[in-house]
């Protein structure tokens, strides 16, 4: 896979540095390394001046990034100037990822014109979704029925697909691919220095999650299971990276339970490998789930995992070989298996190797690009 055959934009509305844009990130380090296809990564912005955290980590990394202006008042003047701006960056195809990156890239697609494709992340649509949203996914599901391909990042992702009248020669299933070995390599650094920085005691275990604060990846679970921990004994410190909606609710549910020194809302942190490698334990407490590059990225690090059994969790994590299953929203025996892991250091190492070797087998970046490569080809040889 040496010779150019033509340059693929990363679309999507980013909101931050979360699973889907590592996805796409480590995606499209694979293309420039196999010299096939160009990536370019296409940031959806309100203005020019709008600042995107993936469109500097994409330069960061030596990635073509481009901000893409299309304002929702104003696509019948933003929608033909970006297919100019396609047709001058030399894109071939539009790779979505994401509500209105697909809706957008299905109406460039005539304008251009250029072949387009999705993939699909995740959906949750829990019983409290607002009534905007789940008519929003509705509309992307009957979309999808007129892209030639559909990816899904889980099994059961392409079966809400299938289910929703995509057919299903136009779907695929590919797994999300993650760094392996040296190339997740933490940046040097202290990690006594790191518990300085957080304000932590030296001998006290570390519970971390990472990942967007929402409702589905239920961080309100980890409040109520530090509680009932709490009432029994010494507690962990929970540590929670990322940023959302659910903020200021976490941090009320937390001063209620007067946890503040115990569960701490750390926000954004651009290092994400350090945190891995402080943490004793990875917990993922997700009422849904594709396959969480979170997840991924724990497990190729050899770090032991405490998640639910959602989505195609399982497939990587079987209870008691690869990590520790519970079932969701049941924050009391979320406790419970944190305290067994926490206690079992032998347990631990065990869980931490097993779940390192499946990550490094079935979901490195090499095998996912290996596949989108496929389709990209089968795409654009017609």
């Amino acid at each position: 896979m040496s010779a150019f055959r033509g340059r693929i934009l990363h679309f999507i509305d980013s909101g931050g540095l979360y699973g889907a844009e590592s996805v796409l990130l480590n995606l499209s380090e694979q293309m420039v390394a196999a010299g096939c296809y160009e990536p370019v990564v296409g940031c959806v912005v309100a203005s020019r001046a709008q600042r995107s955290d993936l469109f500097d980590r994409a330069r960061e990394l030596g990635l073509e990034a481009r901000k893409v202006v299309i304002r929702n008042g104003l696509l019948a003047v933003d929608l033909p100037r970006a297919a100019r701006d396609m047709r001058a960056w030399g894109i071939d195809l539009i790779h979505s990822h994401g509500y209105k990156p697909s809706v957008f890239g299905y109406a460039l697609r005539g304008m251009a014109p250029l072949e387009v494709m999705a993939t699909c992340h995740l959906w949750f649509q829990g019983p409290r979704i607002p009534l905007k949203r789940r008519v929003m996914v509705a509309l992307e599901q009957r979309l999808y029925r007129r892209f030639p391909m559909v990816v899904g990042v889980s099994e059961p992702i392409r079966q809400v697909l299938l289910d929703a009248g995509v057919p299903a020669e136009r779907t695929r299933v590919i797994n999300n691919g993650v760094k392996v070995g040296a190339e997740l390599e933490p940046p040097a650094g202290d990690l006594t220095t790191l518990r300085r920085e957080l304000g932590l005691v030296e001998d006290r275990p570390v519970v971390l999650n990472t990942g967007r604060l929402t409702r589905q990846k239920a961080q309100a679970d980890i409040v109520e299971a530090a509680r009932l921990m709490k009432e029994q004994g010494p507690v962990p410190y929970f540590l929670i990276v990322g940023e959302g909606e659910l903020k200021e609710d976490l941090q009320r549910r937390i001063a209620a339970a007067d946890l503040a020194q115990d569960v701490r809302l750390l926000g954004f942190r651009p290092d994400i490998p350090r945190m891995l490698r402080l943490a004793d334990v990875f917990l993922l407490p997700s009422l849904d789930e594709g396959m969480p590059m979170s997840l991924l990225e724990a497990g190729a690090m050899g770090l032991p995992v405490v998640a639910t059994a959602v989505g195609d969790v399982p497939k990587l994590i079987v209870d008691q070989r690869t990590g520790l299953l519970v079932p969701a929203g049941q924050p009391a025996r979320l406790a419970t298996v944190i305290g067994r892991m926490l206690a079992e250091e032998s347990l631990r190492r065990e869980l931490g190797r097993a779940v390192c070797r499946a990550v490094k087998r079935e979901y490195s970046t090499e095998a996912m690009h290996r596949q989108y490569h496929a389709v990209y080809e089968e795409l654009l040889a017609r």
